[in-house]
């Protein structure tokens, strides 16, 4: 699941994407979508993935509560927090790692990136490189 910052920085260079389609994976229940997808503020397509098949098949996994509360997601929240963002009481497993992935024309995975902590997602120059090479 993105964290705020992550979808607010792709949000802010959105026109760098040029026609790529760019959509947001999250095993949230179908039902609470649409909150999720205004909290976030997310401009680009969100589906469910309840069952985290497409997580599974990625070999995206469950982090342990030391790289989940890592120190860089403690300062992450922080920050958000001192910039006067409020923060929501999750309904969701907040273990589950996240990962970015950069599909090819042609169908093919040309970049997976499965950060170890929830605050080590890639920034969008490194998305955009790989959305060049592909």
């Amino acid at each position: 699941m993105p964290c705020q910052e992550h979808v607010l920085a792709v949000r802010e260079r959105l026109d760098e994407f040029g026609d790529a389609e760019i959509a947001v994976v999250t095993f949230t229940d179908p039902a609470r979508l649409p909150s999720y997808v205004e909290h976030l503020g997310v401009p680009f397509p969100v589906v469910s993935d309840i069952d985290r098949l497409l997580y599974q098949a990625l070999g995206v996994e469950r982090g342990t509560r030391r790289q989940v509360w890592s120190l860089g997601t403690l300062r992450m929240y922080g920050s958000l927090l001192r910039s006067g963002r409020r923060l929501r009481r999750t309904h969701e497993d907040t273990q589950q790692l996240g990962a970015d992935v950069v599909v090819a024309p042609d169908g093919t995975i040309a970049k997976l990136i499965l950060p170890a902590t929830p605050d080590a997602r890639p920034g969008v120059d490194e998305l955009l490189t790989a959305l060049r090479d592909a």
